[in-house]
C-alpha cells in the first residue's frame, strides 16, 4: 500500500514538472525563425552586386568672375549592396569617367575622376515585380589630370560631394535584376591648384545596369 502511494506520489510530481516546463518553454513552429535570426531578402539574399553605365550632366558655373564648365561623360560604376533588413540597406560604390573641365578662355584639364560613395539606402520592401529605392550619403571625388591637351601645372585633387537619388530595380529572376537610378551629386569644383577658388556646384548622374542578388 505504502509502495503504491510512493509511485503515485512520485507520477504526479513528474506531471506537475512536465506542465511547468511546458508552460515555460512552449513549442516553436517549425516555419517560426528564431527572433534574432536574419530575413533573407525578397530578391533572393541580403546582398546586391551593382554594374551599369552613367551619364555625367554637369551645369556651367561662375568662380572669380570667370566661367567653369564641365563637359557631359559616360562613365562606369560598381556598387555593393547590403540588406540589415529588406527595407533599409547601406552601400559602397565607385564611379569612374574622364571630364574636361575649362576656367575661362585659356585653362582646360582633363582628368580621370575616381568617386568613393557611401550611402544609406531606403527600399519600399515590395514583393512584385519592381522595387523603388531612396539613397543619401557622401563622397570623395579623385581628379587625377591626364593627357596632354591639359594646362602645365594641373595637379591632383580630392574633393567632398553630397549624393542624394532614387530608383527601380525591375525583376529579372530570383538572383537577377536591372536597375534604372537617379543620383544627384553637389560637389566642390576642383581647380587643379591653377587657380584659387571655392565652388560648389550640382552634378546629375542618370545611370542603368545589371545587379546581382546573393
Amino acid at each position: 500500500m505504502r509502495l503504491a502511494l510512493r509511485l503515485a506520489t512520485l507520477l504526479a510530481s513528474l506531471g506537475l514538472a512536465t506542465v511547468a516546463w511546458a508552460q515555460v518553454n512552449p513549442p516553436v513552429a517549425p516555419n517560426v525563425p528564431p527572433p534574432l535570426s536574419q530575413q533573407p531578402s525578397l530578391y533572393g539574399g541580403n546582398w546586391e552586386l551593382f554594374l551599369g553605365g552613367s551619364y555625367s550632366t554637369a551645369r556651367a558655373t561662375l568662380a572669380n568672375g570667370n566661367t567653369v564648365s564641365t563637359t557631359n561623360v559616360p562613365g562606369a560604376q560598381l556598387s555593393l549592396r547590403y540588406h540589415v533588413t529588406d527595407t533599409n540597406a547601406v552601400e559602397l560604390r565607385w564611379n569612374l569617367s574622364e571630364p574636361l573641365q575649362t576656367y575661362g578662355p585659356t585653362l582646360r584639364v582633363k582628368s580621370r575622376a575616381n568617386e568613393f560613395e557611401f550611402a544609406y539606402v531606403w527600399t519600399y520592401p515590395s514583393e512584385g515585380s519592381i522595387r523603388p529605392f531612396l539613397l543619401g550619403g557622401a563622397s570623395l571625388i579623385h581628379y587625377a589630370p591626364v593627357g596632354s591637351a591639359s594646362t602645365p601645372g594641373a595637379a591632383s585633387q580630392v574633393r567632398p560631394a553630397i549624393v542624394y537619388g532614387g530608383g527601380l530595380d525591375f525583376k529579372i529572376s530570383s538572383k537577377w535584376s536591372a536597375r534604372a537610378e537617379y543620383r544627384g551629386l553637389f560637389y566642390r569644383v576642383p581647380d587643379f591648384g591653377l587657380i584659387g577658388i571655392s565652388k560648389w556646384n550640382h552634378l546629375p548622374q542618370p545611370d542603368f545596369g545589371i545587379v546581382y542578388h546573393f
